[in-house]
Protein backbone atom coordinates (compact mmCIF):
# COMPACT_ATOMS: atom_id res chain seq x y z
CA UNK A 1 0.00 0.00 0.00
CA UNK A 2 1.24 3.63 -0.61
CA UNK A 3 2.23 6.00 1.71
CA UNK A 4 0.45 9.23 2.00
CA UNK A 5 2.18 12.63 2.17
CA UNK A 6 -0.32 15.64 2.73
CA UNK A 7 1.53 19.37 1.99
CA UNK A 8 0.81 22.07 3.23
CA UNK A 9 1.89 25.45 1.03
CA UNK A 10 1.36 25.48 -2.55
CA UNK A 11 4.32 27.90 -3.54
CA UNK A 12 7.02 26.73 -5.83
CA UNK A 13 8.68 24.72 -3.15
CA UNK A 14 5.84 22.58 -1.97
CA UNK A 15 4.42 21.87 -5.83
CA UNK A 16 8.39 21.20 -7.24
CA UNK A 17 8.73 18.16 -4.35
CA UNK A 18 5.30 17.07 -5.34
CA UNK A 19 6.68 16.82 -9.12
CA UNK A 20 9.75 14.69 -7.75
CA UNK A 21 7.13 12.72 -5.40
CA UNK A 22 5.17 11.84 -8.59
CA UNK A 23 8.18 11.79 -11.42
CA UNK A 24 10.38 9.62 -9.31
CA UNK A 25 8.18 7.78 -6.56
CA UNK A 26 4.76 7.42 -7.81
CA UNK A 27 5.08 3.66 -6.80
CA UNK A 28 5.34 3.97 -3.55
CA UNK A 29 3.91 7.66 -2.32
CA UNK A 30 0.52 9.65 -3.19
CA UNK A 31 0.05 13.08 -2.59
CA UNK A 32 -3.38 12.70 -0.11
CA UNK A 33 -4.11 16.31 0.72
CA UNK A 34 -3.46 19.39 0.03
CA UNK A 35 -3.43 23.28 1.75
CA UNK A 36 -3.30 26.52 0.84
CA UNK A 37 -4.95 29.60 1.44
CA UNK A 38 -5.17 31.09 -1.76
CA UNK A 39 -8.34 29.06 -3.42
CA UNK A 40 -6.74 29.63 -6.76
CA UNK A 41 -3.31 27.41 -5.96
CA UNK A 42 -5.85 24.44 -4.39
CA UNK A 43 -8.10 25.04 -7.92
CA UNK A 44 -4.45 24.98 -10.44
CA UNK A 45 -2.39 22.14 -8.19
CA UNK A 46 -5.28 19.62 -6.79
CA UNK A 47 -6.63 17.78 -9.97
CA UNK A 48 -2.57 17.57 -11.22
CA UNK A 49 -2.18 15.03 -8.26
CA UNK A 50 -6.24 14.01 -7.98
CA UNK A 51 -6.59 14.99 -4.74
CA UNK A 52 -9.99 15.44 -4.14
CA UNK A 53 -12.40 17.96 -3.03
CA UNK A 54 -12.88 16.98 0.58
CA UNK A 55 -8.97 16.65 1.18
CA UNK A 56 -8.25 20.63 -0.05
CA UNK A 57 -8.15 22.96 2.74
CA UNK A 58 -7.83 26.37 2.93
CA UNK A 59 -6.57 26.73 6.22
CA UNK A 60 -4.39 24.81 8.34
CA UNK A 61 -7.40 25.48 11.34
CA UNK A 62 -9.32 23.29 9.04
CA UNK A 63 -6.29 21.00 8.12
CA UNK A 64 -5.17 20.17 11.72
CA UNK A 65 -8.89 19.67 12.90
CA UNK A 66 -9.26 16.50 10.32
CA UNK A 67 -6.13 14.69 13.31
CA UNK A 68 -3.50 12.95 11.71
CA UNK A 69 -4.62 11.60 7.75
CA UNK A 70 -1.20 10.79 6.12
CA UNK A 71 1.75 9.42 7.04
CA UNK A 72 4.06 12.17 6.28
CA UNK A 73 3.60 15.78 5.74
CA UNK A 74 5.55 18.95 4.50
CA UNK A 75 5.70 21.84 4.92
CA UNK A 76 6.45 24.52 2.52
CA UNK A 77 4.84 27.83 3.65
CA UNK A 78 6.14 31.31 3.99
CA UNK A 79 9.12 32.04 6.54
CA UNK A 80 7.45 33.73 9.37
CA UNK A 81 4.68 30.56 9.41
CA UNK A 82 6.94 27.87 9.65
CA UNK A 83 7.01 27.47 13.51
CA UNK A 84 3.01 27.75 14.25
CA UNK A 85 2.38 25.37 11.45
CA UNK A 86 5.33 23.13 12.62
CA UNK A 87 4.31 23.18 16.25
CA UNK A 88 0.56 22.41 15.29
CA UNK A 89 1.56 19.64 13.13
CA UNK A 90 3.44 17.92 15.99
CA UNK A 91 1.03 18.58 18.85
CA UNK A 92 -1.81 16.83 16.21
CA UNK A 93 0.74 13.91 15.84
CA UNK A 94 2.51 14.07 12.96
CA UNK A 95 5.29 11.78 13.42
CA UNK A 96 7.23 12.37 9.84
CA UNK A 97 8.30 16.26 8.73
CA UNK A 98 9.36 17.58 6.19
CA UNK A 99 9.70 21.76 6.41
CA UNK A 100 11.33 24.28 4.40
CA UNK A 101 13.87 26.82 5.55
CA UNK A 102 14.36 29.03 7.71
CA UNK A 103 12.51 27.34 10.48
CA UNK A 104 12.26 30.71 12.36
CA UNK A 105 14.23 34.18 12.89
CA UNK A 106 12.76 34.01 16.36
CA UNK A 107 15.38 31.73 18.90
CA UNK A 108 12.59 30.63 21.21
CA UNK A 109 10.86 29.76 18.49
CA UNK A 110 13.25 27.13 17.19
CA UNK A 111 14.43 25.77 19.99
CA UNK A 112 11.08 25.33 21.47
CA UNK A 113 10.35 23.27 18.07
CA UNK A 114 13.22 21.28 18.10
CA UNK A 115 12.35 20.34 22.09
CA UNK A 116 8.80 19.84 21.48
CA UNK A 117 10.15 17.41 18.57
CA UNK A 118 12.16 15.06 21.28
CA UNK A 119 9.32 15.38 23.93
CA UNK A 120 6.85 13.83 20.88
CA UNK A 121 9.67 11.54 19.31
CA UNK A 122 8.60 13.19 15.87
CA UNK A 123 11.85 13.40 12.84
CA UNK A 124 11.44 16.62 11.80
CA UNK A 125 13.67 17.67 8.64
CA UNK A 126 14.80 20.88 7.55
CA UNK A 127 15.19 21.43 3.93
CA UNK A 128 19.02 22.20 4.24
CA UNK A 129 19.35 20.59 0.97
CA UNK A 130 22.82 21.37 0.25
CA UNK A 131 24.02 18.34 2.38
CA UNK A 132 22.32 16.21 0.09
CA UNK A 133 23.99 16.97 -2.97
CA UNK A 134 26.98 14.66 -4.48
CA UNK A 135 29.12 17.47 -4.43
CA UNK A 136 29.15 18.82 -0.81
CA UNK A 137 28.45 14.83 -0.06
CA UNK A 138 32.23 14.04 -1.72
CA UNK A 139 33.91 17.34 0.04
CA UNK A 140 32.11 15.76 3.56
CA UNK A 141 33.45 12.30 2.76
CA UNK A 142 37.19 14.00 2.20
CA UNK A 143 37.30 15.61 4.90
CA UNK A 144 36.29 13.03 7.66
CA UNK A 145 38.68 10.87 5.75
CA UNK A 146 41.40 12.64 6.82
CA UNK A 147 42.96 12.95 3.69
CA UNK A 148 43.48 16.86 3.85
CA UNK A 149 44.27 16.69 7.90
CA UNK A 150 42.69 19.12 10.44
CA UNK A 151 40.63 21.92 9.16
CA UNK A 152 41.89 25.26 9.51
CA UNK A 153 39.59 27.67 8.32
CA UNK A 154 37.07 27.33 5.40
CA UNK A 155 36.49 30.89 3.39
CA UNK A 156 32.81 30.27 1.71
CA UNK A 157 31.13 32.97 -1.10
CA UNK A 158 27.84 32.76 -1.56
CA UNK A 159 26.87 34.55 -5.03
CA UNK A 160 23.82 34.84 -5.72
CA UNK A 161 22.72 36.59 -9.00
CA UNK A 162 22.25 39.84 -9.70
CA UNK A 163 18.70 38.90 -10.86
CA UNK A 164 17.91 36.64 -7.84
CA UNK A 165 18.50 38.61 -5.45
CA UNK A 166 16.26 41.44 -7.21
CA UNK A 167 13.53 39.02 -7.50
CA UNK A 168 13.75 37.44 -4.27
CA UNK A 169 15.35 39.95 -1.87
CA UNK A 170 14.37 43.37 -3.22
CA UNK A 171 10.99 42.64 -4.93
CA UNK A 172 9.70 39.60 -3.54
CA UNK A 173 8.47 37.45 -0.30
CA UNK A 174 12.54 38.09 1.19
CA UNK A 175 12.89 41.77 0.65
CA UNK A 176 11.80 42.53 4.23
CA UNK A 177 12.99 41.07 7.58
CA UNK A 178 10.12 42.36 9.98
CA UNK A 179 7.55 40.15 7.69
CA UNK A 180 10.05 37.25 6.69
CA UNK A 181 13.87 37.26 7.81
CA UNK A 182 17.12 38.53 7.46
CA UNK A 183 18.84 37.28 3.98
CA UNK A 184 21.81 35.85 5.41
CA UNK A 185 19.11 33.63 7.31
CA UNK A 186 17.02 33.24 4.73
CA UNK A 187 19.83 32.64 2.03
CA UNK A 188 22.50 31.72 3.69
CA UNK A 189 21.15 29.42 6.46
CA UNK A 190 21.89 26.89 3.50
CA UNK A 191 25.90 27.78 3.56
CA UNK A 192 25.96 28.07 7.32
CA UNK A 193 25.02 24.74 7.75
CA UNK A 194 27.10 23.01 5.48
CA UNK A 195 29.97 24.86 7.20
CA UNK A 196 29.03 24.00 10.67
CA UNK A 197 28.56 20.03 9.19
CA UNK A 198 32.29 20.40 7.61
CA UNK A 199 33.74 21.56 10.67
CA UNK A 200 31.82 19.22 13.14
CA UNK A 201 32.55 21.37 16.11
CA UNK A 202 30.47 24.17 18.12
CA UNK A 203 30.47 27.54 17.08
CA UNK A 204 32.12 29.78 19.42
CA UNK A 205 31.50 33.31 17.99
CA UNK A 206 30.92 35.44 15.26
CA UNK A 207 31.85 38.72 14.09
CA UNK A 208 29.75 40.55 11.00
CA UNK A 209 29.49 43.23 9.11
CA UNK A 210 27.51 44.07 6.09
CA UNK A 211 24.42 46.69 4.68
CA UNK A 212 22.09 47.44 2.25
CA UNK A 213 24.44 48.90 0.11
CA UNK A 214 22.47 49.28 -3.20
CA UNK A 215 19.19 48.53 -3.61
CA UNK A 216 17.85 51.88 -2.30
CA UNK A 217 16.00 55.28 -3.31
CA UNK A 218 19.48 57.48 -3.15
CA UNK A 219 21.17 55.54 -5.79
CA UNK A 220 18.11 55.62 -8.53
CA UNK A 221 19.33 56.75 -11.68
CA UNK A 222 17.48 60.25 -12.75
CA UNK A 223 14.87 59.56 -14.95
CA UNK A 224 13.92 56.52 -13.07
CA UNK A 225 10.04 55.83 -12.23
CA UNK A 226 8.71 53.37 -9.10
CA UNK A 227 7.63 51.05 -11.76
CA UNK A 228 9.78 49.90 -14.96
CA UNK A 229 6.63 49.95 -17.10
CA UNK A 230 5.60 53.74 -15.84
CA UNK A 231 7.50 55.45 -18.04
CA UNK A 232 11.18 54.90 -16.73
CA UNK A 233 13.64 57.06 -19.31
CA UNK A 234 16.68 54.45 -17.76
CA UNK A 235 15.34 51.18 -18.23
CA UNK A 236 17.07 50.50 -21.95
CA UNK A 237 20.21 49.93 -20.08
CA UNK A 238 19.15 48.87 -16.61
CA UNK A 239 20.12 45.46 -15.77
CA UNK A 240 17.00 45.01 -13.34
CA UNK A 241 14.67 46.22 -15.77
CA UNK A 242 11.55 44.01 -15.18
CA UNK A 243 9.96 43.91 -18.85
CA UNK A 244 13.29 42.64 -19.93
CA UNK A 245 13.58 40.11 -16.97
CA UNK A 246 10.59 38.83 -16.88
CA UNK A 247 9.28 39.16 -20.93
CA UNK A 248 11.44 40.26 -23.44
CA UNK A 249 14.75 38.91 -22.87
CA UNK A 250 15.24 35.95 -25.81
CA UNK A 251 15.86 32.40 -24.60
CA UNK A 252 19.60 32.84 -24.72
CA UNK A 253 20.13 35.77 -22.60
CA UNK A 254 16.96 34.79 -20.02
CA UNK A 255 17.20 34.06 -16.51
CA UNK A 256 15.31 31.64 -14.69
CA UNK A 257 13.17 34.14 -13.20
CA UNK A 258 11.76 34.65 -16.43
CA UNK A 259 9.68 31.41 -16.22
CA UNK A 260 8.21 32.02 -13.08
CA UNK A 261 5.21 32.82 -14.24
CA UNK A 262 2.98 31.75 -11.47
CA UNK A 263 5.05 33.53 -9.11
CA UNK A 264 3.87 36.83 -10.52
CA UNK A 265 0.19 36.34 -11.43
CA UNK A 266 -0.74 33.11 -8.55
CA UNK A 267 -1.82 31.19 -11.80
CA UNK A 268 -0.40 28.14 -13.02
CA UNK A 269 -1.48 29.23 -16.64
CA UNK A 270 -0.50 32.43 -18.21
CA UNK A 271 -1.06 34.35 -21.23
CA UNK A 272 1.42 37.20 -21.91
CA UNK A 273 -1.19 39.52 -20.88
CA UNK A 274 -1.24 38.14 -17.84
CA UNK A 275 2.23 38.61 -17.35
CA UNK A 276 2.55 41.73 -18.46
CA UNK A 277 -0.15 43.09 -16.40
CA UNK A 278 1.17 41.71 -13.00
CA UNK A 279 4.94 43.47 -13.91
CA UNK A 280 2.80 46.70 -14.80
CA UNK A 281 1.24 46.52 -11.56
CA UNK A 282 2.26 44.37 -9.21
CA UNK A 283 5.46 43.80 -7.09
CA UNK A 284 7.58 42.68 -9.33
CA UNK A 285 7.45 45.17 -11.69
CA UNK A 286 8.79 47.76 -9.62
CA UNK A 287 12.21 50.11 -9.61
CA UNK A 288 14.89 48.13 -7.52
CA UNK A 289 15.70 51.13 -5.59
CA UNK A 290 11.82 52.05 -4.87
CA UNK A 291 10.74 49.27 -2.98
CA UNK A 292 10.58 48.19 0.63
CA UNK A 293 12.91 46.21 0.69
CA UNK A 294 15.75 46.26 4.06
CA UNK A 295 17.63 43.09 3.77
CA UNK A 296 21.23 43.30 3.39
CA UNK A 297 22.54 42.92 -0.06
CA UNK A 298 26.35 42.01 1.05
CA UNK A 299 27.35 40.75 4.17
CA UNK A 300 30.63 38.97 5.55
CA UNK A 301 30.57 36.49 8.75
CA UNK A 302 33.42 35.60 10.51
CA UNK A 303 33.49 32.71 12.76
CA UNK A 304 35.40 31.01 15.19
CA UNK A 305 35.02 27.42 16.37
CA UNK A 306 35.38 25.15 19.56
CA UNK A 307 37.98 23.15 17.65
CA UNK A 308 40.25 26.19 16.82
CA UNK A 309 39.20 26.39 13.29
CA UNK A 310 37.75 29.58 11.58
CA UNK A 311 35.90 30.53 9.01
CA UNK A 312 34.50 33.25 6.73
CA UNK A 313 30.92 33.32 4.96
CA UNK A 314 30.72 35.97 2.12
CA UNK A 315 27.14 36.61 0.55
CA UNK A 316 26.42 39.11 -1.89
CA UNK A 317 23.61 40.10 -4.85
CA UNK A 318 26.28 41.21 -7.51
CA UNK A 319 26.99 38.31 -9.37
CA UNK A 320 26.53 37.69 -13.14
CA UNK A 321 25.35 34.28 -12.34
CA UNK A 322 24.53 32.37 -9.56
CA UNK A 323 27.07 30.05 -7.91
CA UNK A 324 29.44 29.13 -4.48
CA UNK A 325 32.61 29.73 -4.05
CA UNK A 326 34.47 27.46 -0.97
CA UNK A 327 38.20 26.95 -0.60
CA UNK A 328 38.86 24.54 2.90
CA UNK A 329 42.35 24.31 3.94
CA UNK A 330 43.65 21.29 6.60
CA UNK A 331 47.33 20.49 7.87
CA UNK A 332 47.58 18.41 5.24
CA UNK A 333 46.41 19.97 1.91
CA UNK A 334 43.20 21.77 0.57
CA UNK A 335 40.36 21.66 -1.29
CA UNK A 336 39.13 24.45 -3.75
CA UNK A 337 35.29 24.22 -5.34
CA UNK A 338 33.69 26.24 -7.70
CA UNK A 339 30.55 25.60 -8.41
CA UNK A 340 30.62 22.05 -8.89
CA UNK A 341 34.22 21.98 -9.66
CA UNK A 342 36.41 20.32 -6.60
CA UNK A 343 40.23 19.85 -6.72
CA UNK A 344 42.59 18.45 -4.23
CA UNK A 345 45.85 19.95 -3.47
CA UNK A 346 47.92 17.40 -0.75
CA UNK A 347 50.70 19.27 0.24
CA UNK A 348 54.06 18.14 -0.85
CA UNK A 349 51.97 15.92 -3.18
CA UNK A 350 49.91 15.43 -5.80
CA UNK A 351 47.03 17.55 -6.75
CA UNK A 352 43.62 16.09 -8.30
CA UNK A 353 40.43 16.69 -9.64
CA UNK A 354 37.62 14.83 -7.80
CA UNK A 355 34.30 14.30 -10.04
CA UNK A 356 31.35 13.61 -8.94
CA UNK A 357 28.07 12.91 -10.78
CA UNK A 358 26.41 16.54 -10.27
CA UNK A 359 23.52 16.73 -13.21
CA UNK A 360 23.58 19.80 -14.83
CA UNK A 361 20.86 21.25 -13.73
CA UNK A 362 20.28 25.41 -12.31
CA UNK A 363 20.24 26.11 -8.56
CA UNK A 364 20.20 23.06 -5.91
CA UNK A 365 17.78 21.40 -7.58
CA UNK A 366 19.94 17.80 -7.34
CA UNK A 367 20.08 18.21 -3.84
CA UNK A 368 16.41 19.06 -3.35
CA UNK A 369 15.33 15.53 -5.54
CA UNK A 370 17.90 13.66 -3.42
CA UNK A 371 16.34 15.35 -0.40
CA UNK A 372 12.56 14.33 -1.72
CA UNK A 373 14.24 10.60 -2.01
CA UNK A 374 15.71 10.67 0.86
CA UNK A 375 12.59 11.95 2.64
CA UNK A 376 10.24 8.73 1.06
CA UNK A 377 13.29 6.19 2.17
CA UNK A 378 12.65 7.08 5.90
CA UNK A 379 8.51 7.24 5.64
CA UNK A 380 9.13 3.46 4.05
CA UNK A 381 11.14 2.34 6.62
CA UNK A 382 14.83 3.25 6.09
CA UNK A 383 15.93 4.89 9.09
CA UNK A 384 19.08 2.72 9.94
CA UNK A 385 21.23 5.81 9.15
CA UNK A 386 20.49 9.31 10.21
CA UNK A 387 23.53 10.91 11.13
CA UNK A 388 23.67 13.33 8.58
CA UNK A 389 20.13 13.94 8.05
CA UNK A 390 19.53 17.62 8.47
CA UNK A 391 16.80 17.22 11.22
CA UNK A 392 15.48 19.89 13.48
CA UNK A 393 18.44 19.35 15.96
CA UNK A 394 21.06 19.69 13.44
CA UNK A 395 19.31 23.05 12.29
CA UNK A 396 20.34 24.78 15.59
CA UNK A 397 23.90 25.46 14.73
CA UNK A 398 23.28 27.01 11.06
CA UNK A 399 20.24 29.47 12.62
CA UNK A 400 22.36 30.86 15.91
CA UNK A 401 25.33 31.31 13.54
CA UNK A 402 22.83 33.45 11.48
CA UNK A 403 21.58 35.38 14.34
CA UNK A 404 24.68 35.87 16.09
CA UNK A 405 25.64 37.47 12.50
CA UNK A 406 22.94 39.17 12.50
CA UNK A 407 23.38 40.71 16.27
CA UNK A 408 26.90 41.60 15.22
CA UNK A 409 26.41 43.11 12.29
CA UNK A 410 23.94 45.54 14.06
CA UNK A 411 26.09 46.03 16.75
CA UNK A 412 28.75 47.60 14.32
CA UNK A 413 30.35 44.29 14.16
CA UNK A 414 31.04 43.34 17.40
CA UNK A 415 32.08 39.57 18.69
CA UNK A 416 28.82 37.46 19.25
CA UNK A 417 29.28 34.70 21.84
CA UNK A 418 27.14 31.72 20.07
CA UNK A 419 25.21 30.00 23.34
CA UNK A 420 24.79 26.17 24.30
CA UNK A 421 21.18 26.03 23.43
CA UNK A 422 21.12 22.17 25.34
Amino acid sequence: MKKKISVIGLGNRGTEYMGFLKAFHSSRVEIHALCDIRQQALDDISPKFSVPKERQFISTESFFAQGVISDALIISTQDASHYEIAKQAILTGYKLILLEKPVSGIKEEYISLRNLARENKTLLIVCHVLRYSNYYGKIKEIITSGQIGDIVTINHTENVGYFHFAHSFVRGNWRNEFTSTPSILAKCCHDLDLIAWFMNSPCVSVNSVGSLNFFKKENAPAGATPACMGGCKVKKNCPYDAESLYITDPFYKAKFIKYMGRTLTGKASNSKKDIKDAIKNGDYGRCVFMCDNNVCDNQLVTMTFENGASAVLNMNGFSDKMFRECHIVGTKGELIGYGTKLKMNIFGGKSKTIHTFSPNIGGHVEGDIRLVSRFVKILCGDTKDLTDITTIDATVASHNMALAAEESRKSGGATVFVKDDE
